[in-house]
């Protein structure tokens, strides 16, 4: 196991999200708010100026004040939640993490307007950077999305001391990028569970498909990187491909209609159990960006919207379509 320092990851994280050389990803205008010190700084403004504080971010302190607090949003909502410990903790770590936020905004920016430009449709909306103490690292309240900044403040952070590695390893800065492409794609085009010939095969192609179009996403995207593995996991799965494929289709589950057999192959997890094999948490999506990848080198007019489509997942044509033989 690799371990890194705050600023080589601080400095990883801003080479990802700056513009570079090597490509150039169409940005999209969009209405960003970073509420983290509009919060921080609420309780110590005076009666005065607390309007002037929010107003400019009125839609986005809307919804965070509803995910919060479940009420509407008040001058005292807001100084009691200026004032708690998750308020007072997470910001200082977080701008220290973070000095600046533009770089989200503009990562944000750029999965928008890739996705228009890919054909892509994602509902218009507003754009918060928050801190508070939900498990979930991106919310989506009405028409705002709320990234939590203090869930990527790097995996040796103290405070997440209690979390298993396989969840810290992707508590970085460095997979903020490909979190917010995967939270914005997968919202606006969800797998169908119900969909006629929903088995493991098509939940791990549309997992598959998913990673390839949050990779296209994010700034010099790398696969490995949207799927979070380390290199050495990577390598392995990539020497032992042909392998884990005769035991997924040797174990007869390609087929299985089991959401918890799918959520098994794909789901995180420390390792993938069930099979003759300890295999990577999640490798099931490695094995449908495979085929994905396979079925594009036959079919490479197919669109990010097709491949994340029942009519492309579940249709029972696909894997001989792909030609995929590891």
């Amino acid at each position: 196991m690799r371990y890194y320092s705050m600023a080589a990851l601080l400095s990883a994280a801003l080479l990802l999200l700056s513009c570079t050389e090597r490509k150039v990803l169409p940005q999209a205008g969009i209405d960003f708010a970073d509420l983290v010190p509009v919060m921080y700084d609420y309780c110590a403004t005076d009666t005065l100026g607390r309007p002037a504080l929010i107003e400019p971010v009125r839609t986005q302190a809307e919804a965070f004040v509803k995910v919060i607090s479940g009420e509407p949003m008040s001058d005292s909502v807001l100084t009691e939640w200026s004032t708690r410990l998750t308020t007072r903790v997470f910001t200082p770590a977080v701008d220290s993490v973070y000095p600046s936020r533009e770089p989200v905004r503009e990562a944000l920016a750029r999965i928008v307007g890739g996705a228009e430009a890919e054909g892509l449709e994602l509902p218009r909306r507003s754009y918060a950077t928050v801190v508070y103490g939900r498990p979930e690292a991106i919310l989506f309240v009405d028409s705002v999305m709320l990234v939590a900044l203090n869930h990527f403040l790097g995996a040796g952070y103290d405070g997440y001391g209690r979390w298993p590695q396989y969840i810290r390893q992707h508590k970085t800065p460095e997979a903020l990028p490909y979190a917010m492409a995967e939270a914005l794609v997968a919202t606006s085009y969800p797998y169908r569970a119900d969909a006629e010939g929903a088995t493991l095969l098509s939940r791990m192609l549309y997992e598959g498909a998913l990673m390839r179009a949050v990779t296209g996403l994010v700034q010099d995207g790398d696969i490995r990187k949207a799927l979070g593995y380390n290199e050495d996991d990577y390598a392995w799965l990539k020497a032992n491909e042909a392998e884990l494929w005769t035991q997924i289709v040797g174990s007869r589950l390609l087929y299985d209609t089991s959401e918890a057999v799918a959520g098994r192959f794909v789901s995180p997890a420390p390792a993938l159990r069930g099979l003759d094999t300890l295999w990577p948490g999640r490798a099931g999506r490695y094995i449908g960006v495979r085929i994905v990848e396979s079925y594009l080198g036959r079919h490479p007019e197919a669109t990010p919207a097709f491949l994340l489509s029942p009519a492309f997942y579940a249709s029972p044509t696909v894997l001989a379509e792909s030609g995929y033989k590891p």
